[in-house]
């Protein structure tokens, strides 16, 4: 038995999903629905202007709608959620569209009349209004795009839940800077645009000139197309080079009393949201505009006072905040100067600020007391770069001796990320106008002295290491002069100075012994094994790296222990071990795959091994690419690694003919460093070694007494060239002496 749609009696259906009873509550049933849908009470709204870009995520959005029932767009204010919906839902066919639009309500008991006045549905005596919408919709093939949804986000979630579980044929695209929360919901994030935002500008403002400025416009306002829009129509007036310079100001720049929307002005967009929160999610909301740079749970908690996972999950649903790929929230740089705004308002920029303050140099001060920085501190200061920028320029004063220590971050981050000038600056001119006593002027000359290094100032760099050893000394800080000396041996080693270069790099060693600091002697340790090694003194180097190894692969960064196996595997190299040589080198080049120029050492290695195992035109195209990749990034290679590298690619062009050197010459310098890096990592890479032709001929005159001069005038080849065979065939057959390979030649 069935139920007839039409009349509510129950009647056997022919066929098995038939609805209705009769041809009679068929055509009534008919008549229904043309009758509501004729009482349109909000279309879809209507623009005037074009809709400029956002065609991969109204293909995205549409893919969404062909899937589920309940897609949410969620955004923050003025990124265009109505206008990307409104276009997916004209591109929907076969079905009813209903805008319900719940922007200007004021009471959430309304929410289910805007729903009914929509749906052209009226309320019938003595029973519930949305009992009678559930019963309309029950039939009706009907998209309702719910616009606005963020401060009646409860009572919205009941109403859709409702028309889902009870409307089969309804399906809901809802607006809101929050999700609903309902069940089934698919929530489709929506961010400020890109390329296209620079496309919407120039649609907007009618106009191409200076197309810098506009890209620059753009940027500063995040792509936020209300934003982007208003600025487009202010640069009918004001042109976009001098606006540019004007957006600090942009919540009053950026308005237009000519649209009677309640996104007339960016700033009453924000005001919108800013007004529905709680008066604690409106103090983390303000506290939070002081930290340009984004911010993680704790220093949000800092600023706050206290526990912010509630408050702050709020914001972030309310879209006042967004989350990073990484973790971490900021705000939107219009959002950010509006919560100034009422920070200021509230008087709290000053103890605000200095809490940010005490934080951030609380992140700076193991470089003060630690010998060396755990990889967790070091990517704290990463990621806290932007906000001690902000804090060194505008919360502290210019006689702050805490500038002195941000100042010293701040070019500690550089380094890394090897853009290091203007911080270098900045860090000198401090450094010059702090006290002589000043806390962290230690500090400060140790970086002093690795800036003029990266800058060759060698006599430089040496004297600011030795100043900040005495002022260590002066100080008690005997827990950092393992590291100290370590940059006294790097300064000496810049200006080329071997003998003090061994010297401090003990002095080192000898002091970190002694206050127990395990990683960075193991990390002095390294260097000095390098050192060893380009001197010759293979033992020696590789007793020094194989104890310093396993400390640094437990407790150091990954870049620290990329060097640190990479000269496992040069040790390995010099010893004639080709399968130890390349799995170290392969190790190395894992360890620093996700930077282009530290990977090309690890990437060159596993060539010169290639070439020793008989695989040259493989390792040539890897030789050629590094030498590529360092000219393009004017890397330099190390003077001992480039004989190494040099004498490899060499060998192999003894051992190739012409064409298949320049083959794997012209192969190897079209590489990216992806390729590159792939092709290394082959793990038939290393292999039994097979002697070329030239290599057996050389090995078989020095059998019969020859000296290198004498192969080389016998070949017409270079002494140079016989050498580098030489010393390769006895690293490929592992021969210690000249004499072991007579030996192999006379029995092979």
């Amino acid at each position: 038995m069935g139920i007839c749609a039409s009349c509510g009696k129950d009647f056997a259906p022919m066929p098995s999903r038939a609805r209705y009873c009769s041809n009679a509550c068929r055509q009534r049933a008919y008549r229904r629905r043309s009758a509501t849908a004729s009482t349109v009470v909000a279309d879809l709204p209507v623009h005037d202007d074009a809709f400029v870009g956002r065609e991969d995520e109204l293909a995205d959005l549409l893919s969404s709608l062909r899937r589920h029932r309940l897609v949410t767009v969620v955004g923050s204010a003025g990124v265009g959620k109505t206008r990307l919906a409104v276009e997916a839902a004209k591109r929907v066919r076969r079905v009813e569209v209903r805008t319900v639009e719940l922007g200007k309500l004021t009471r959430p008991d309304h929410v289910v009349q805007a729903f009914a006045e929509a749906l052209g549905v009226y309320q019938r005596a003595g029973v519930a209004l949305l009992t009678t919408v559930l019963r309309e919709l029950a039939h009706r093939r009907v998209l309702l795009l719910v616009d606005n949804c963020e401060h009646v986000v409860e009572e919205c979630c009941a109403v859709v839940g409702a028309l889902l579980a009870g409307c089969p044929q309804v399906q809901v695209l809802a607006t809101s800077r929050e999700a609903l929360c309902a069940p089934d919901e698919v929530v489709y994030p929506l961010h400020g645009m890109a390329g296209d935002a620079v496309r919407l500008f120039v649609e907007r403002a009618g106009s191409q000139d200076d197309q810098e400025a506009v890209a620059a416009i753009c940027a500063r306002l995040d792509g936020v197309p209300l934003a982007v829009e208003l600025a487009a129509r202010l640069s009918r007036s004001v042109p976009p080079g001098e606006l540019v310079h004007r957006l600090d100001h942009r919540l009053d720049l950026l308005s237009d009393s000519g649209e009677q929307t309640r996104h007339r002005s960016l700033r009453e967009a924000i005001s919108w949201s800013h007004d529905l929160l709680t008066p604690r999610e409106q103090r983390l909301f303000r506290r939070l505009a002081l930290l340009p740079g984004g911010f993680g749970l704790e220093i949000a908690e800092v600023v706050h006072g206290g526990p912010v996972a509630e408050p702050l999950l709020a914001l972030q649903a309310k879209s006042l905040v967004v989350r990073e790929n990484d973790g971490r929230f900021r705000m939107l740089e219009s959002i950010r100067l509006f919560a100034r705004e009422r920070l200021e308002e509230h008087g709290e920029h000053v103890v605000t600020a200095e809490r940010i303050v005490a934080w951030l140099c609380g992140k700076g001060e193991p470089g003060v007391t630690s010998s060396i920085l755990e990889p967790e501190q070091v990517r704290a200061q990463h990621d806290e770069y932007d906000n001690a920028a902000y804090a060194f320029e505008r919360l502290l004063e210019p006689d702050d001796e805490r500038r002195l220590l941000l100042a010293t971050m701040m070019l500690r981050v550089c380094f890394d990320r090897g853009y290091f000038a203007e911080a270098g600056a900045v860090l000198m001119q401090v450094l010059g106008q702090a006290a002589a006593n000043a806390r962290h002027r230690t500090l400060a000359l140790e970086y002093a002295s690795l800036l003029a290094v990266h800058e060759e100032r060698h006599d430089e760099a040496v004297k600011f290491a030795l100043e900040a050893i005495s002022a260590a000394e002066d100080n008690g800080q005997q827990s950092i002069m393992c590291r100290l000396y370590r940059t006294l041996a790097t300064a000496y080693d810049s200006s080329g100075d071997v003998r003090n270069t061994a010297w401090a790099l003990r002095r080192s060693i000898e002091h970190g012994k002694r206050n127990g600091n395990d990683v960075s002697v193991a990390v002095s340790s390294q260097n000095l094994s390098w050192w060893l090694l380009e001197q010759g003194e293979v033992s020696a180097a590789g007793d020094l790296i194989e104890d310093a190894l396993p400390v640094l692969k437990v407790h150091a960064r990954p870049d620290v222990v990329a060097i640190a196996v990479h000269t496992a595997g040069c040790i390995a190299l010099e010893r004639g071990d080709l399968a130890t040589a390349g799995a170290r080198f392969a190790e190395s080049a894992q360890l620093s795959s996700t930077d282009p120029r530290a990977v090309l050492e690890s990437i060159e290695g596993r060539a010169v091994v290639a070439v020793l195992s008989g695989r040259y035109e493989l390792g040539v195209r890897l030789l050629a690419a590094c030498r590529q990749m360092r000219m393009n990034w004017v890397v330099p290679s190390e003077t001992w690694w480039q004989r190494r590298t040099t004498a490899a690619l060499d060998l192999a062009a003894e051992s190739l003919t012409r064409a298949a050197f320049t083959r794997a010459l012209n192969g190897g310098r079209a590489m990216d460093v992806t390729h590159a890096l792939e092709t290394a990592l082959d793990k038939e890479i290393v292999r039994e070694a097979v002697l070329s032709d030239r290599q057996r001929v050389v090995v078989e005159l020095v059998a019969r007494g020859m000296t290198n001069a004498q192969v080389a005038a016998t070949l017409g080849i270079s002494h140079r060239t016989v050498e580098s065979h030489v010393h390769n065939v006895r690293t490929a057959l592992n021969l210690s002496s000249r004499a072991q390979l007579v030996a192999w030649a006379q029995s092979n």
